[in-house]
């Protein structure tokens, strides 16, 4: 899957391993943020997922997270419409 940054949704070339430097070239965003972590998450402890990472406070700027994986991907257009599709037939009403 193509990956995408949180902030502009340009997509990212992003190898395994994403360098503290590494910035989004539609925006300039730091790619290794925890707003682009697949860890990230607003209802999590500290907003992460992963129990052993340390707290970080600035979760938009780069940081030193050993834990980090680029989380961010994008969902091809069709597979969300079939997958929608086949959901709403899930709890259409019977009348």
């Amino acid at each position: 899957m193509e990956r995408t940054c949180f902030f502009c949704g340009a997509a990212v070339e992003a190898g395994d391993r994403t360098g503290r430097r590494d910035v989004c070239s539609g925006c300039g965003r730091d790619l290794h943020s925890c707003m682009q972590c697949r860890f990230y998450d607003e209802t999590a402890y500290h907003r992460c997922r992963e129990p052993q990472a340390e707290w970080v406070s600035d979760k938009e700027s780069a940081n030193f997270c050993d834990y980090f994986e680029f989380g961010r991907e994008k969902i091809n257009s069709q597979a969300k419409e079939s997958a929608k599709s086949r959901l709403e037939g899930l709890f259409k009403k019977k009348g």
